[in-house]
Order: structure tokens, then C-alpha cells, then sequence
């Protein structure tokens, strides 16, 4: 028995609006199909539908939160003309918008309503090249996001917090800190003067994210976040990337490393990250297994670094952390493969891996090339890991001799999941997968003449555990594409 879950999501590009004097816009639609919907409504009338209601928006003063939530409103009050009525859980709309003399910055608003009629609403503004005197002076690019209260109607000018964000990093006072430091005191400053920015009592959160490229110090892209909620206290989130990284398995290979920690919340003194960073390209250097499997490799390492946390300043100051291989194709494999391994304090580690099949020709809608990323999230604390071949195989051969021509891509990725996880036994999957998803990423053609993905997600449902029946694998967020999926 299965569990299936489905995304959609739609990308148009340069779309006109005629608000603050008129600019340009690339827009995000992100439909979720209520849970167990098979009968794809056809997208194509939402994405003229959406076309025509940003051409001809009616009030050109109005800030872009509200041109964002007046359409996923529409959206759903035009449900029955649209064809997603009763079928629709969840649409987003994100506007993104290049710079422009009244606010300087990329700016990105979008909009989540669900069938409730529940509606919640995200910022995010970029503030790009900021020089921050610290660590003898660095180059950063900084995001900022705020995500409201559910439901807000009136939105703050954004422009006074923009200005404060550049000021505050450029006019950094403390040249010693650390950038874990650097962020959050400016997102606790934020939260403490939300009055001066017309934030008071319509905020859920506030993050703040520097990413800076590499220097002396710590020659890697690093990028930290520091994410306040209101009566929460601070969380901070650090990524360290590691490129071009050689370890001695499958013959020998080079790999893309990221490192994440997530820190315990309120944590005030920040460890040097250097000890880690050194302590991961020893180990994947040295490796010692060279026939192990990259879900070992990781998981091995993970595992480590919680051993030796003492030595390498970091006891007490993770509740999470993970390790992401990425390897590009080999002879024996030849696509791109990641695996993550994230381990928790508590001792559980969560392992997912990913496969990128490129340029597969699909036999539907006249004949298609789609790339395809298939996830398959195992079950906690596995110990050992199939050959991931067979699965791979499959797939390209599923999806090259695709039998129904003229079904949605919708219909093919569930298709797929659905018949993946009914094969378990013979792909050597059987209980040992919480999830297996399928994205299809297609390029515009005639009959939508806009990139679009579609993915589906099944999971296994085990009479012991009926309240998966009933909860959501996806969410969709502004920050993280990979959920978020388009329509055919």
C-alpha cells in the first residue's frame, strides 16, 4: 500500500506588471494537488490566467506582497473556471524582481494560500557586495527574509530595513567577530526595533544569511544563517563547501563536499570552524574503505565528527550536522550522484541520496527531453546500502519506453514511484526506504511555452503507522526549490 504525494510548478519569465512604474518579473507558480488526486487538471489556463491577471494589475501603487496574494487568491476564486477545484491543497505565486531605483536590491515576495483559505507570506531581499570589516575585511553578499503572520493584509515599505542591513554590515563595530556573530546580532537588532521598521506583531520570523567566498582563513564558500522567531530564541545554520575534494573509493574520485551544522538554538560563543573543515578533508583523503559505498562514506564521517566533537570545539553546539557527496559521473555510473547523511545529537542518522539522469527522451506530448532526479530517503539508522545500479536502469528504461503517449507528466512520475516502490523486492529496496521521489524538469514547448517541473513522491505505508495517510512530505518555501514543482 502507498502513500502519494504530488508537486507542481511553472516558471514564467519576463512577465510585466504595472507596479512601481512599471517592471518586469520572473513569476513562480507552485500548485500542490490535494493528496490522492490522479486527474491532472490541464495548467495551461492558470498560466494564461496568471499572465493576464499580472499584465493588467489594477493598482500600481500597491507593494508586491499584495500583488502576489491578490493573485494566489484569485487563483483559488477562479478555481472551477481553472479546473483545480476540489483538487488543489496548496498554490504559491513568488514574484522576483530585479533591482530598481526606489528599492536597490533583488527583491522576491510570495504568497502560500491553501484550500482553508489560510495565507502565509515571505520576503526575502538581497543586499549583494557588501564589504564587512571583519576578518580584515570581507566581501558578502546578505540575505534577508521575513516570514509574516498568517493572513497579514498590510505590508511595511521594505526600503528602511534594506538601508539598515547595508549600514549596519558596512558600519560592522566588532572586527573579531565571527560571521555566526555578525548575523546574529543584526537579526537580534532587527527583532528588537521591529517598530522602526514597521514590523511590530506581523512577523513569524527573521533570518539573516551572509555567504562569503573564500579567503585566507578558511579557503572555502561559507555561508552562515541566523534565523530569530519571536519568543524562540536564535537559530544559527552553518555551510562550509568543499570543492574538487579526492577520495580513494570506486578507483578513485573527485568530489564536491558541503558541510552543515545546525547549531543548538542560543548559542552564544561560536566554535572556529577551521579544526572541522581540516578534520574532513583528512579523513575523506585517508578514507581507508576504497569498495565502500558513498552512503557508508558519509555516514562513516558523520559519525566521526560527533566522535571527536571534544578535539574539534564543537561538543555541545550541534543538534544536527550532515555531509553531502556529490560525484559526477563514472564509468560505473555514469550520472551525477549525491548522498547526504545528516546526524542528529541524539545519535539518529538520516541518509538521502540522488541520482541526476540528463536529456532523457520521453515519449509523451510528441516525444520530450526531460532531466530526471529520483530521491530515495531511507529509513533511519540503516546499516547497509543496495547497489543503487539497478534502480538507475530501471528508471532510464521506465522513462525512455514510456507506454502512454499522451498522458501529463504528472501521470508519468507517479507512474514511475508507484511502480518503483511495487518492485521494491527485486531492486533491492524492500523496507529499507521512508520515501522515493521522482522530479521531471521539461523546457518550454508548444503546448506550454515555459520550463516546468512535476514530481511525485511515494511513500510506503505500513499498517502501524496510518498517520502518514493523512500528513504532507512537501512544503513549498521560498528558499528551497527542490520541493517546489511545476505543471504540464
Amino acid at each position: 500500500m502507498l502513500f502519494l504525494d504530488q508537486t507542481q510548478r511553472i516558471e514564467l519569465e519576463d512577465v510585466f506588471v504595472p507596479v512601481q512604474g512599471g517592471i518586469v518579473n520572473d513569476v513562480i507558480i507552485n500548485i500542490k494537488p490535494a493528496n490522492g488526486v490522479t486527474d491532472f487538471a490541464n495548467v495551461v489556463p492558470v498560466t494564461n490566467f496568471a499572465k493576464s491577471f499580472l499584465n493588467n494589475y489594477p493598482n500600481p501603487n500597491e507593494f508586491y506582497e499584495n500583488v502576489s496574494q491578490n493573485l494566489t487568491a484569485a487563483i483559488f476564486n477562479n478555481a472551477e473556471i481553472l479546473g483545480l477545484a476540489g483538487k488543489t491543497d496548496t498554490i504559491s505565486v513568488e514574484l522576483i524582481r530585479e533591482p530598481i531605483s526606489a528599492l536597490p536590491y533583488p527583491f522576491v515576495s510570495e504568497s502560500i494560500k491553501n484550500a482553508a483559505g489560510t495565507t502565509d507570506q515571505i520576503t526575502q531581499l538581497e543586499v549583494k557586495n557588501l564589504v564587512i570589516p571583519v576578518q580584515g575585511g570581507t566581501i558578502t553578499n546578505a540575505t534577508i527574509s521575513l516570514d509574516f503572520l498568517d493572513n497579514v493584509a498590510a505590508f511595511p515599505d521594505i526600503t528602511p530595513l534594506a538601508n539598515f542591513t547595508q549600514s549596519y554590515l558596512t558600519n560592522y563595530a566588532n572586527p573579531n567577530d565571527f560571521y555566526e556573530n555578525v548575523t546574529q546580532n543584526l537579526a537580534a537588532t532587527i527583532i528588537n526595533n521591529t517598530g522602526a521598521f514597521g514590523l511590530t506583531g506581523i512577523l513569524n520570523s527573521l533570518s539573516v544569511e551572509l555567504e562569503r567566498g573564500p579567503n585566507g582563513a578558511l579557503p572555502h564558500p561559507f555561508t552562515v544563517t541566523s534565523t530569530g522567531t519571536f519568543g524562540a530564541g536564535y537559530d544559527s545554520t552553518v555551510r562550509v563547501e568543499i570543492e574538487d575534494l579526492f577520495v580513494p573509493v570506486q578507483g578513485g574520485t573527485v568530489n564536491d563536499v558541503v558541510l552543515t551544522i545546525d547549531q543548538v538554538n542560543g548559542l552564544a560563543a561560536f566554535p572556529d570552524i577551521n579544526p572541522v573543515t581540516n578534520f574532513i578533508k583528512s579523513y575523506l583523503g585517508n578514507y581507508p574503505n576504497p569498495n565502500d559505498f558513498y552512503e557508508n562514506i558519509n555516514k562513516n564521517l558523520t559519525a566521526e565528527i560527533f566522535n571527536n566533537a571534544e578535539e574539534l570545539g564543537l561538543a555541545g553546539t550541534m543538534d544536527s550536522l550532515s555531509i553531502q557527496l556529490t560525484r559526477e559521473p563514472i564509468a560505473a555510473l555514469p550520472y551525477t550522484f549525491v548522498t547526504e547523511n545528516i546526524r542528529t545529537a541524539g545519535g539518529t542518522n538520516q541518509q538521502i541520496v540522488q541520482l541526476e539522469l540528463e536529456d532523457l527522451l520521453i515519449p509523451v506530448q510528441g516525444g520530450t527531453v526531460a532531466d530526471g532526479t529520483l530521491t530515495l530517503d531511507f529509513v533511519d539508522n540503516l546499516e547497509a546500502f543496495p547497489d543503487i545500479r539497478p534502480l538507475t536502469n530501471f528508471t532510464q528504461d521506465y522513462l525512455t519506453n514510456y507506454a502512454n503517449p499522451n498522458d501529463f507528466y504528472e501521470i508519468v512520475s507517479q507512474n514511475l514511484t508507484t511502480t518503483v516502490l511495487n518492485n521494491a523486492e527485486a531492486l533491492g529496496l524492500a523496507g529499507i526506504i521512508d520515501s522515493l521521489s521522482l522530479d521531471l524538469r521539461r523546457g518550454p514547448n508548444a503546448g506550454l511555452p515555459h520550463p516546468f517541473i512535476t514530481t511525485s513522491t511515494a511513500l510506503p505505508l505500513a499498517p502501524s503507522n496510518p498517520a502518514l495517510a493523512t500528513s504532507e512530505s512537501l512544503e513549498m518555501f521560498t528558499p528551497d526549490f527542490s520541493n517546489e514543482l511545476a505543471l504540464v
